[in-house]
């Protein structure tokens, strides 16, 4: 590893527990990262948590306990006591280690101590030793009558026991409170519904007492049904009606918990109990006779933790490893995938689904059994989509390819299947309406269903220990062996048959063929997809930009003089048919061919932008060049993008700002950058931009199809790129599959408002070199801001290389793509370019040659070279490409 690199290379992970240097008594959880993809961004000056500034390098911001301290330090001043994995998450061994892993189990061990008197229990204790002092928890999925629920909220009660050491039960909503809180907030200043039961026992003026949580448990919980049991028959189903909402008393007791195997393992902070009670301290608080009675706590709280992981390697070997030998893969290539992965291989002629069985990260190679013939083959992971993120998953937004480590799924009966293609899997989870009504009115008062259950559990609070009604049952516990729960389980490993390994709840596990399993659609996901908490929101992925279009303003606010525009009043639709309209168009496209293409007219080409004396050399017979860079032509093609939509208005403002627009294309686009207007759609126009020299895109061609609406230049143009990457993934994190571009000065992402589209000081030309100079550049893996803060870490360096391999790869594609299939109002640009000039030739020799010193040398000396070398993988694919831009120039060779 560059030494650097190496001093620059992240060292503390989220969620890792760590202890100060200098007290090593101290514990605490690293809640945010100097490397982490998402930053806070609120200023210093409006901040109500010391852990929000944003961070520095090499700065964590960790909440300490017991006392809940939250502080920004030095990574420096942290030691690392373990790591918080669960099933499914990715591990490396070390940043500059190309082989990934994948956690198929986790065992946790940790130290115990008792939550009030902090006795210490000798040992370690493992999850056979302690069992969870709630019964429930947030989140926890639970069974009742065929269906399955999800815990989306809770009301609890609490014993506290005052500084005066008098006990009062306090009853609220939300898991607020756990055994052995200590503070002078346990008890809220004003708590709407209960002061009637104890404001009488608090007075006032307590805001220095020191109260302490001595009990809690669940009185009431919110349940969203989810889904129900897929190995009934539709009469069975039909009479398994939807569960009610709330739940408590005795009615609990008809509940059955399941648990993931993440949430059985402890975590620091979390209330456990002795399954051996006679082995625990206790202490006792109260008195009996009083309201409260007196409560034995016997619950300890986990210190610390020590975790062992079994990891499943790419290439298929297992490990089992003490979690502090590894550090969390973050930041994973898009087309990592692990042994027992469905995935689909793509290429020019069609796609095929297979099962990989093993992965060479260093090569980029994969070995995947094909699920058509059966056989195993060799094939680049640049060709294998392990995600179903193309036109697979487009189809049917409710399905998702194969399954993951983790996940829970309904099982369907034997001979039957899940209704979908194989290797796609439903996704079943209907979130009820209610779960997601505002329960919070304008003056911050909870109302609606939220409301409803402080109402049940005041009054469950009330008739505590004077009703037996409201003693609440014990919610039941899968019992081993007990089939009737085995419809239901959590995926704990993918086979290389593509089978896959799923746990029942009472611990029993089967292998079951893909199509027999339906998954489970978590509703706390479902809940942070409707708030946009995983970004994928109408911004679509905001978090991939460019952030700096630091390219040269031009103004554009001169006044236009209103005699060289033809005036078009009153505005109304583009009308073709209309002949005044059709007049003045032609007058005004008359009037810009001369102003603009007339090198002797008022605006002539710039010196530097004078074309290169070998594209001056093939002047036609008219003198007119090959290689235009800006034209004007009679009709949109049919292949534009936005050749369907109704035409803007082109209104006086309009126009007037075309002439400049037109003017300035004319005489300052660069050799490398060719636009087409056209005289049929004022509002339409297509660029082609060819890939910068020492870059990934290098001689590729890149198109953009664009659209003026009405109210430009006031708003941005709006850009739709032709992607060719077959669904490979994109080709840059700033140009999307399905066409967007992301940019600052088009409005499609939220960056500075200096960088923002201005009519005043923005123009067309500003765009189309922003995408050239900022977008297609040697190092597109850092265009993401949150990864231009890797930049110098083995992390960045690692990652970028593997990116601009991706981009070169696909890139070459474009090439083909481009000859094979004509574009509208720029074939004969593009023929000339490839064929004629010899780009084409280019083109496959330095690939050639690219190949023959990857295969030869595989040092990467050549550091300066955007793509020093290939891996096994970017061989095998750029090979495939290669094949066919091979074809086309012996064909032209011939002709």
């Amino acid at each position: 590893m560059n030494s650097d690199n190496q001093r620059n290379a992240a060292k503390l992970y989220q969620e890792d527990i760590v202890r100060l240097k200098s007290n090593p008594k101290v514990y605490g959880v690293v809640m945010r990262c100097w490397h982490d993809p998402e930053d806070i961004p609120f200023p210093e000056d409006v901040m109500v948590d010391p852990l929000l500034r944003p961070l520095k390098h090499g700065e964590v911001g960790v909440s300490f306990y017991p006392g809940g301290k939250r502080e920004i330090l030095q990574e420096s001043e942290l030691q690392l006591v373990d790591r918080m994995y669960q099933p499914g998450d990715l591990l490396k061994k070390s940043i500059d280690n190309p082989r990934a892993g994948i956690v198929t189990s986790i065992d946790v061990k940790g130290r115990l101590e008792h939550t009030i008197s902090g006795e210490e229990i000798p040992g370690w204790k493992g999850t056979d030793d302690v069992e969870c002092s709630f019964e429930v928890d947030m989140g926890d999925y639970v069974v009742y009558n065929d269906w399955v629920g999800q815990i989306v909220e809770i009301f609890d009660e609490a014993v506290v026991e005052l500084s005066s050491e008098q006990l009062v039960r306090l009853p609220e909503l939300s898991a607020r409170l756990a055994v052995g809180q200590r503070g002078n907030n346990i008890i809220p200043h004003s708590v709407s519904g209960v002061q009637n039961l104890f404001g009488f026992l608090l007075g006032n003026g307590r805001t220095n007492a020191q109260d302490t949580v001595i009990a809690v448990k669940r009185t009431v919980l919110a349940i969203a049904w989810l889904a129900i049991n897929q190995s009934l028959t539709s009469a069975e189903a039909a009479t398994r009606n939807r569960p009610q909402r709330f739940w408590y008393g005795s009615d609990l007791s008809k509940l059955t918990l399941v648990r993931r195997r993440a949430e059985q393992a402890m975590r620091v902070g979390d209330r456990v109990l002795l399954k051996n009670p006679n082995q625990s301290p206790a202490t006792v608080h109260g008195r009996e006779g009083d309201p409260a009675g007196s409560v034995t706590v016997r619950d300890l709280v986990v210190t610390e933790t020590h975790t062992m992981v079994n990891v499943l390697w790419q290439d298929g070997t297992r490990d089992l490893l003490d979690c502090k030998e590894t550090i969390p893969y973050v930041n994973p290539d898009e087309y990592d995938c692990w042994p027992g992965d469905h995935v689909i291989w793509k290429s020019e002629d069609g796609q095929r689904t297979a099962v990989v069985q093993s992965v060479n990260a260093v090569e980029r190679t994969a070995q995947v059994r094909f699920d058509d013939t059966g056989a195993t083959e060799l094939v680049s992971v640049l060709e294998l989509d392990p995600h179903g993120v193309s036109d697979w998953s487009a189809v049917a937004p409710h399905e998702e390819m194969g399954l993951h480590r983790g996940d829970c799924v309904f099982i369907h009966p034997e001979g039957s299947s899940n209704g979908v293609e194989k290797p796609m899997v439903p996704k079943i989870g209907e979130l009820e309406g209610w779960v997601r009504e505002m329960t919070m009115d304008p003056n911050g008062m909870v109302i609606g269903w939220r409301n409803e259950m402080i109402g049940l559990g005041n009054a469950i609070a009330e008739h505590r220990g004077r009703d037996p009604s409201v003693e609440e049952g014990k919610i039941r516990r899968p019992q081993k062996g007990h089939p009737s729960l085995h419809w239901f389980g959590e995926v704990t490993d993918l086979r290389l048959d593509g089978t896959v390994e799923v746990m029942f709840p009472d611990g029993i596990s089967v292998n079951l063929p893909l199509e027999r399993l339906t998954r489970l659609y978590d509703g706390l996901e479902q809940l942070q997809e409707m708030w946009g908490d995983d970004g994928s929101d109408s911004q679509d992925d905001e978090s991939e930009h460019v952030h700096g279009d630091h390219i040269q303003f031009w103004a554009m606010d001169e006044e236009e003089d209103p005699s060289e525009v033809p005036a078009l009043s009153p505005p109304a639709p583009c009308d073709t048919t209309d002949p005044e309209t059709m007049r003045a168009q032609m007058e005004f496209f008359e009037r810009l061919k001369t102003d603009t293409m007339n090198p002797s007219g008022d605006v002539e080409d710039s010196p530097d932008a004078l074309p290169s004396d070998d594209v001056q050399a093939e002047r036609s017979s008219n003198g007119e060049l090959p290689w235009k860079r800006f034209d004007i032509l009679p009709s949109a093609p049919p292949d534009h993008a936005f050749h369907a939509s109704t035409p803007a208005q082109t209104s006086r403002t309009f126009l007037a700002r075309l002439s400049k627009e037109y003017k300035i294309l004319a005489s300052s686009l660069p050799d490398t950058i060719l636009v087409r207007a056209y005289e049929d759609r004022t509002d339409l126009l297509r660029s082609l931009i060819i890939g910068p020299e020492n870059t990934p895109y290098e001689d590729a061609p890149f198109v953009i199809d664009w659209q003026l609406d009405s109210n430009f230049p006031h708003s941005p143009p709006i850009a739709h790129f032709l992607s060719w990457t077959n669904g490979n993934g994109r080709v840059n994190p700033n140009l999307y599959e399905e066409g967007k571009v992301c940019l600052s000065i088009l409005g499609t992402w939220t960056g500075d408002k200096s960088e923002s589209w201005s009519a005043s000081r923005s123009s067309l030309l500003q765009a189309f070199v922003s995408i050239q100079g900022l977008v297609l550049v040697k190092e597109p893996w850092y265009c993401e801001p949150a990864y231009e803060k890797l930049r110098g870490t083995e992390e960045g360096a690692v990652n970028s290389r593997l990116y601009s391999e991706k981009a070169f790869v696909l890139s070459r594609n474009f090439v083909r793509r481009a000859l094979e299939i004509p574009l509208g109002g720029l074939e004969g640009e593009i023929d000339w370019f490839y064929y004629k000039r010899g780009l084409l030739r280019k083109v496959v020799t330095d690939a050639r040659s690219l190949i023959e010193k990857s295969k030869t040398d595989t040092s990467e000396a050549d550091g300066d070279r955007a793509i020093p070398r290939l891996t096994g993988g970017g061989i095998i694919a750029l090979e495939r490409t290669l094949t066919k831009l091979q074809t086309l120039l012996d064909a032209h060779r011939s002709s």
